[in-house]
């Protein structure tokens, strides 16, 4: 990675987006606005859960992903039950981690933009995915992860790369911040690939 440089998106320009630190934004987190991803959990309130089996119009779900479970919607909530446990001791009534209407969750964002560099074992610019290394590095060694990786521009610019990174904790991404401008890439040192963020 080189010619790393900040992305100011035009999505920052929104009213879903406050500037709070130069090149750092903050938005809310709200889950996924659909069924593709099910993070079922146990509805932590007993005494709604067993208020709930009680309510009509639990409904078969639809899918491949739903097929096995009973959905209610209720009080602008989806609940979820596994059609198999329905009447059993293990009949327990779920929510989806994910769902949108779960409280938005604070966090903080920035962009960059960079060159990628094949000769490095990165993918070639006109490749509109991001090359896992050392993407999955900067990562791990900031804290940070994947918020947004722009789809459009990656596949539309045959030469940068652009990717969003997020944090619940300011602090990370100030410090992912501190690549910009530098040389980012990974070197074999025999039993372990390892990071190297050097100036240009």
């Amino acid at each position: 990675m080189k010619n790393i440089r900040f992305y100011e998106a035009e999505k920052y320009k929104t009213a879903d987006y406050e500037i709070v630190d130069g090149k750092i934004y903050k938005t809310y987190e709200t889950g996924s606005e659909s069924d593709d991803y099910l993070g079922l959990e146990q509805l932590d309130d007993n005494a709604l859960a067993e208020k709930l089996k009680q309510v009509e119009g639990w409904e078969c779900g639809a899918g491949e992903m739903l097929e096995d479970y009973l959905i209610l919607n209720y009080e602008g909530r989806k609940y979820y039950r596994d059609i198999e446990d329905v009447g059993t001791d293990n009949d327990i009534v779920m929510v989806n981690m994910d769902d949108p209407s779960n409280s938005p969750k604070e966090i903080f964002v920035t962009s960059i933009v960079f060159e990628a560099e094949p000769d490095l074992g990165e993918n070639s610019p006109s490749e509109p995915v991001i090359s896992q290394y050392p993407f999955e590095d900067i990562l791990d060694k900031f804290y940070v992860y994947l918020h947004d990786d722009y789809v459009d521009e990656n596949t539309s610019d045959t030469i940068n790369s652009y990717v969003e990174f997020a944090s619940e904790d300011i602090e990370d991404i100030r410090a992912v911040l501190s690549i910009l401008g530098k040389h980012v890439y990974n070197v074999d040192e025999g039993d372990y690939i390892d990071i190297k963020i050097e100036p240009v």
